[in-house]
Order: C-alpha cells, then structure tokens, then sequence
C-alpha cells in the first residue's frame, strides 16, 4: 500500500525499504506527528543547502569556463569583498544563493574576474553556449514545469527562480513566451544522455462509454511496464467519457509507447499529451 494510506490499530503491515530511500517533501503532505515533520523539514534543510551549493558550483564553473582553470584559482581577495559585501560566512554559501536563483552564475563571474582585459582569458566562442547538463536527478533545487511536463527527449529550457533554483520547461511551453520578459532569468539546458530518474507524463484520452473501459485502459498501460499515478474521469455525454491520466515515464519513447497502445483501443476516440 501507499506510505500515506492510514493503518487502523491491529493492522500487521511489512515496511519494505531500500539503501537509497530518503524523505520526500510529498511526505509532509501526510505525516501525523510533530516530531516527524520536524525532523523531515530539518533532513530537507539540510539536503537541500548541499544540492544549492553543488548546482551553484556547476553554474559558476559554467560561467567561469575558459577564464580560469577552477574555481580554486579564484583571486581570494575578489571572494572575501563578495562574500563581506552579500554578508555570507564562506563560499558555499554564495554557491548555495546561486544554486537557488538568489544571484546570477554570470554577474558573480564577472565579479570575481580580473578588470584588466590584458589580465582576462577569454573563452573560446563555444564554451559559453554549452549548456547545462540536467539528469533529473539534481534533488529539489531543479524541479519541472507542472504547466508542460518536460521529458528526457523534449527540447528544454531553464528559468532561474529566485528561492527555488532551476525550473525546467518544455521549450514550446506556453508560459516560456511569458516569461522571456526577463531573458536573463533563462538559462540554455539539455538531458544528459542517460537521465536516470522517473517522470510524470499527462495525458488527455477520449473513450466510447463502455463496460470496463478503465479496466481496458488500465491494463493497456501496464502492459507497456509503465505505472498510473492518478486517474480521473469527466462523463461529457451519455456516450462518451473523458479520462485524465498521470503516469509515470522515463523519457520520450516510453511515452510513445503508451500512446501507440492506447490508440490500438476500440474505446479510443482521441488521444492527446497535457502541456
């Protein structure tokens, strides 16, 4: 069963864990005691500040790229004036504010470089158009677009929101027009060729009104290895039935393969990804 399904008194349940669990926010959602939120909230402090500082760290070596060789060359005077002007104890803590969005990579780089441009490596004209490698499994200071659902395989794009970090959106997302306003705010990102985490695919199915239909869709889905998150149905008519699924998805293909079994349905009359 769920970790949030209540257990009455009596109840005999076998707890089934794995060495690379950890807590989830989503937890928090459900946890009955006090002392068990607390020490969620304290765990994804604490894991949050060392995902900021590592993403941070990434971001600056991005935007230092072919100016120094690492950030341990870094003039040491140019790092203590930023960190007594922004009022920070030690250099992971500005990693950390730029892992969060807090600051731009590109404003402190140019900050902590030379002013001299005798003194000044310029990179070479590609190193500042690559962009920033995203696995899916950078923890929350990288999260995903809710409106668009971004998959391994999808163009992307990033937006540096300050306090959350990086939010990735598909790159034809309807709020990526929105918030070009501030272009500064966008950062360029890709997949990593091999991503290793899961993700939330949303999909629009309209079906003919029939007996077990959502049996039928349910076990057209499994049959692709892929798991429902949640399912929802909206009757229009009599004869039709509109039904909402999430699912869970590794990438592009996986969805593709969804979708091929549930146009092969009797039942389907239109098929469509949310986002």
């Amino acid at each position: 069963v769920p970790l949030r399904t209540p257990l009455t008194t009596g109840q005999t349940v076998e707890v089934i864990i794995t060495p690379t669990a950890r807590p989830n926010p989503a937890w928090l959602n459900f946890v009955v005691t006090a002392k068990a939120r607390s020490s969620i909230r304290h765990y994804l402090k604490h894991l949050r500040r060392e995902e900021a500082v590592l993403l941070g760290k990434r971001l600056l070596e991005k935007a230092l790229a072919g100016r120094v060789g690492g950030l341990d060359e870094l003039p040491a005077e140019r790092v203590q004036t930023l960190l007594r002007e922004f009022n920070l104890s030690d250099f992971n803590s500005l990693l950390a504010d730029i892992g969060l969005g807090n600051r731009f990579a590109a404003l402190i780089a140019k900050r902590l470089l030379p002013e001299d441009g005798e003194d000044e490596v310029r990179p070479p004209a590609d190193i500042d158009a690559q962009p920033l490698l995203i696995k899916g499994t950078e923890g929350t200071v990288v999260s995903f677009g809710k409106c668009c659902r971004p998959l391994p395989g999808d163009p992307i794009i990033g937006y540096v929101n300050a306090g959350r970090g990086i939010v990735i959106h598909r790159d034809n997302c309807k709020n990526v027009a929105s918030y070009k306003k501030n272009p500064e705010k966008w950062i360029e990102v890709e997949w990593e060729r091999q991503s290793g985490a899961d993700f939330s695919a949303e999909l629009r199915l309209e079906v003919a009104n029939k007996r077990g239909v959502l049996a039928t869709i349910a076990a057209a889905i499994s049959a692709t290895d892929t798991n429902i998150e949640t399912i929802n149905t909206t009757e229009r008519d009599g004869a039709t039935t509109t039904v909402h699924l999430l699912i869970n998805i590794r990438d592009r293909a996986q969805l593709a393969r969804v979708m091929r079994q549930l146009r092969t349905l009797p039942e389907t009359l239109k098929l469509a990804r949310r986002g």
